[in-house]
């Protein structure tokens, strides 16, 4: 939506320019395999997804084996490689990963949303759950779904904070609030903040208890404040999450195993000539948070 209202970080910082090719969270059928030996795997008519990061391999980031904190990464559909809504992708065969070589196989519209879950499992090798956590997750959008369908299989206590549509993570068993109110006195051990919304991230440590924890997953705009003495008087600390490159065989393992609860997290599929109606979609308030394009 940012890239589509021109409010986006990557176009104010020059990242990337309109005519723009977006499309970073996808799932697509190989075309024509690449002729890496080593990438047999990849045979035409596969069902893929890969990497939205794709990192250089050879800066110290890279070679000290944090690919997602390579320092000339480039994004696919956000900036310096056209995303999957060119409707031909090119890929690196080291950023593909392999979801099905069936002979009958399609791509299934929820396999988008491994793109999202890498990030999330990102988030918890950051912090790893303990149990009786107690844990606010503010948004209810996609990422805060994910968060706590994954976190809902830990021993800890989750809350969603979503004000404005609740009804699928109510249908997913997760506990959720909708007035700021029932928060207002609250503590919580870790809060995940995947809204990106401005105002709820100068408030997330109002609800953070001291020597918390937050996981910043959303991004906020960039004159967010936040009151750092109070950050540090209390000893608390924030994590900043940027992509989990080395989730993508656990992400596409947890959506195979639920399937069921993924699905549900998805409101409509339109056709390309309808990428319109799409946008016009994510305006509106919506029982379920992803709205997919079909390409072809």
């Amino acid at each position: 939506m940012e890239l589509y209202h021109g409010t986006s970080k990557y176009l104010r910082a020059g990242q990337t320019t309109y005519p723009h090719h977006f499309g970073h969270e996808w799932v697509g059928t190989i075309e024509k395999p690449p002729q890496d030996p080593s990438a047999g795997h990849l045979t035409p008519g596969a069902i893929v997804t890969g990497s939205t990061m794709l990192s250089c391999q050879t800066c110290v980031a890279c070679q000290s084996g944090h690919k997602n904190l390579c320092l000339r990464v480039r994004e696919v559909g956000l900036y310096d490689h056209p995303g999957a809504a060119a409707g031909l992708l090119n890929m690196p065969a080291s950023a593909l990963m392999l979801l099905d070589d069936a002979a009958t196989s399609e791509p299934h519209p929820a396999q988008v949303l491994i793109e999202p879950l890498v990030t999330v499992l990102e988030g918890v090798a950051k912090w790893c759950p303990s149990p009786g956590n107690r844990i606010l997750i503010v948004g209810g959008g996609t990422m805060g779904s994910l968060a706590a369908l994954v976190l809902s299989y830990y021993p800890v206590e989750v809350t969603v904070f979503e004000p404005v549509s609740s009804s699928h993570l109510i249908d997913l068993g997760i506990n959720t609030v909708t007035d700021p109110e029932d928060i207002s006195s609250e503590f919580y051990d870790v809060v995940w903040e995947c809204s990106g919304a401005r105002s709820a991230t100068e408030d997330m440590l109002s609800h953070l208890k001291v020597g918390g924890i937050i996981l910043l997953i959303g991004v906020p705009s960039a004159d967010t404040r936040l009151d750092i003495s109070e950050l540090a008087l209390n000893g608390q600390a924030i994590f900043g999450v940027r992509h989990g490159v080395d989730h993508y065989p656990a992400a596409a393992e947890f959506l195979h195993q639920h399937s069921q609860q993924v699905n549900h997290l998805v409101d409509r599929i339109y056709p390309i000539s309808e990428v319109r109606a799409a946008f016009e979609r994510l305006e509106e308030p919506r029982e379920h948070p992803k709205v997919v394009l079909k390409i072809a």
